[in-house]
């Protein structure tokens, strides 16, 4: 069936016999041409059943990841070119940009595994034939001073399609994946990523909607206060999660690299914009037209760039907090390590508190050690935050405030009044109640409350 000759570095040779198939099939007959004794070994004939281009390299292109800093893909239309600048991909052509890396690592890996289907022509006459004169797609990789260069012409109709790699003679065929590949649009490339900055160069947000502008800046003492539609200070926990979601936002698509009928879309007349204001005195802005068909996208564009693209809803409803969300929700205002004696009146009791160094002690109705619950007391005072304002305010018989709940005061040296908070009518249907603290109205959730004992056994408890 078969010799194989071989020769080794002692200068010895031997051949190798390859017969049939025993009969009782899944084996060979081998012999040493050299030796009288004849073997069988588990293999088949088609094991050994190989042409010239089994044995030949069908590398496309031979490069590292890694070292590429250039690529070019040279095209009739809308040619690519990609520069790598401290592990950040710009591109040029048709739009200048920032690359995903990802989507440029995936592109360099399809190249780098692809491989030569077929053989065709190792010395041409022409290669005009073979649509390669001058080539349809053309493929440039420099890296480390070198370049490696990958052409591709016509369809080889079922098979793929011809091309020549680097100045070779020869003409090669390759899959109809690498065509592809090399005939990706730009958009396929561009970086995802919604917006890059530093949180502390932020100096301004702003979110602007059909009915009104959200406005917040960030003071010299890295305080957030919003300035429009009202003037009041910012909570910096929803500030902080807003940035953090704005850092994270991804782009789920790009849409057209060229907006001809920005109405197509609704941003001729944005539904909503975003915007930064940096401390460079740059500026970012996004501005969102219409959904999608099925509610779930939301076009957009930045300022500055013809791109259209689109982003989830649901970042969308992440990014444009409500005014309610982003303000201070604060009710009582005061130094927590000043106060050192809270009353609580109910219509029962009357509960005095004070601390004397860093303990607590309920002065009245009776003296109790209560440990750690005059500092929780006391933090859950600071942090206490209302669901709304109620405007205009009730009158006290509305209210419940002319038989309250229960009446708070907060002092410090165990005089001075700091803070009042009188809690009135209950809205069951909400679990909120209504309170009044320096002739302000709001409500509160019932559980900002369960904190607050309101019984002797409560104190006793602890």
């Amino acid at each position: 069936f078969l010799k194989i000759h071989f020769k080794f570095e002692n200068k010895n040779k031997e051949t190798l016999l390859i017969g049939n198939e025993s009969p009782l099939g899944g084996h060979l007959y081998f012999k040493r041409k050299s030796q009288p004794a004849v073997m069988m070994a588990a293999s088949s004939q088609s094991s050994f059943e190989k042409s010239i281009y089994s044995f030949r390299d069908k590398t496309l292109l031979n490069f590292n990841t890694g070292s590429i800093q250039r690529i070019q893909i040279i095209r009739e239309k809308n040619p690519l070119e990609f520069k790598k600048t401290d592990e950040v991909w710009g591109i040029s052509g048709d739009i200048h940009a920032q690359g995903d890396k990802d989507a440029v690592m995936n592109f360099l890996q399809a190249i780098q595994f692809s491989r030569v289907t077929e053989f065709i022509d190792e010395d041409p006459d022409s290669l005009e034939l073979y649509g390669l004169n001058p080539p349809k797609l053309k493929l440039i990789l420099d890296f480390d001073g070198e370049s490696q260069t990958l052409s591709l012409g016509n369809l080889k109709e079922g098979k793929g399609y011809f091309g020549k790699i680097n100045d070779s003679k020869n003409i090669i065929l390759v899959g109809t994946k690498v065509f592809e590949v090399l005939s990706q649009k730009t958009i396929e490339f561009l970086d995802k990523t919604l917006v890059e900055f530093e949180e502390k160069e932020i100096l301004q947000l702003s979110l602007q909607s059909k009915s009104e502008t959200i406005r917040v800046t960030r003071d010299k003492n890295d305080s957030w206060n919003i300035q429009s539609p009202i003037k009041i200070a910012s909570d910096l926990s929803t500030v902080n999660s807003l940035l953090f979601d704005l850092k994270e936002a991804q782009i789920t698509e790009y849409i057209k690299i060229s907006m001809e009928t920005p109405e197509s879309f609704g941003l001729d007349n944005p539904q909503k914009s975003f915007s930064l204001k940096m401390k460079n005195s740059k500026t970012w802005t996004m501005k969102l037209g219409n959904q999608s068909a099925n509610g779930q996208q939301v076009f957009a564009q930045r300022t500055g760039e013809p791109t259209v693209f689109s982003i989830s809803k649901e970042v969308v409803d992440k990014l444009f907090r409500s005014l309610h969300d982003l303000r201070n929700k604060k009710i009582l205002r005061f130094e927590s390590a000043e106060a050192n004696k809270v009353l609580i009146q109910t219509p029962e009791n009357l509960f005095e508190l004070r601390k004397n160094g860093p303990q607590w002690s309920l002065e009245k109705p009776e003296k109790i050690k209560i440990e750690h619950m005059g500092n929780d007391l006391v933090w859950a005072l600071k942090g206490l935050e209302f669901s709304s304002k109620i405007i205009p305010a009730l009158p006290t018989n509305l209210s419940g405030l002319d038989a309250p709940k229960f009446t708070l005061r907060l002092f410090k040296n165990h005089e001075e009044e700091i803070a009042t908070l009188k809690v009135g009518k209950s809205f069951d249907s909400e679990q909120e109640y209504l309170v009044e603290t320096g002739n302000l109205q709001y409500r509160v959730k019932n559980k900002s409350l369960d904190s607050i004992p309101l019984s002797l056994d409560k104190f006793k408890l602890k």
